[in-house]
């Protein structure tokens, strides 16, 4: 029996007889999908390793790059700030929890307490102002990142005006609480961590490069190496993750400055 294929078809085939598919059709529609795939896959992942920042910025040097010399992970943002580094310099020395917060999005911070912390009240709110009594930072600090130090900073490196580098080595999923009046504990934590071999260690370095015209260019590097190396698999997402909220945060100590800078603090 014959049948027409299509309203509007001419074409008649025998039933069960496969109707072949133009071949030049069929090529072209490969190639289009797998272009569209090739430019999509490099978007993503030029979105996950850097955002806001020109080439020089992305593969140049950055203060706190010496700590870890061969990451397996390396993730770059910037923003352009209105105002002078001295006037941004202050929001980022009294960042830390319990001191003038992360100036990250409230999402972030809910996450972090359920999932991390496993605690139900909300992190404090970040600072709107400067406070004088977080305004000292220097090297080998702990700043905190989490209730009872469950989660912490080393201070790294201290360039007034210019960067801060912090470093940690946490567990992916859960907070480790320390006691911050022994002064071993810290070292204990990260050697108990090393040893189970599920970890991050990251370095995480804010740096201020003035622009002509009272600007600022903020930028934001993170360094890390990880074990297992199946976590590989997840730098990826994460990475996009963090060009969400990384650069939310940077406009969020940008609109601070500016304002700050406006209001003649």
């Amino acid at each position: 029996m014959m049948y027409r294929i299509g309203r509007r078809s001419r074409l008649l085939v025998a039933r069960g007889r496969p109707v072949p598919w133009p071949p030049a059709v069929s090529v072209a529609a490969v190639a289009g999908w797998a272009l569209a795939g090739w430019v999509l896959a490099g978007v993503t992942r030029r979105v996950s390793v850097r955002t806001g920042v020109c080439d020089e910025e992305a593969f140049g040097s950055l203060p706190g790059d010496e700590f870890i010399a061969h990451p397996m992970v390396e993730w770059t943002r910037g923003v352009t700030v209105q105002a002078a580094p001295e006037r941004v310099w202050p929001w980022l020395a009294q960042m830390g929890y319990g001191r003038g917060g992360w100036y990250t999005p409230q999402w972030v911070d809910l996450f972090a307490n359920r999932w991390v912390f496993g605690v139900k009240h909300p992190f404090p709110a970040s600072a709107s102002r400067l406070l004088a009594e977080y305004q000292h930072v220097a090297v080998g600090d702990l700043i905190c990142d989490g209730p009872d130090y469950a989660s912490y900073f080393r201070v790294q490196r201290v360039d007034p005006q210019h960067a801060v580098v912090y470093r940690s080595i946490r567990h992916p999923r859960r907070g480790s609480p320390i006691d911050i009046t022994d002064p071993q504990a810290p070292q204990r934590a990260e050697q108990q961590l090393r040893e189970a071999g599920t970890y991050f260690d990251f370095t995480w370095a804010l740096v201020l490069n003035e622009l002509p015209g009272h600007r600022t260019r903020l930028l934001v590097r993170t360094r890390a190496n990880y074990s297992p190396r199946a976590f590989g698999l997840v730098t990826l997402p994460l990475g996009l993750v963090d060009a969400t909220y990384g650069v939310a945060q940077l406009r969020a100590i940008a609109r601070r400055a500016e304002s700050s800078q406006l209001a003649g603090t």
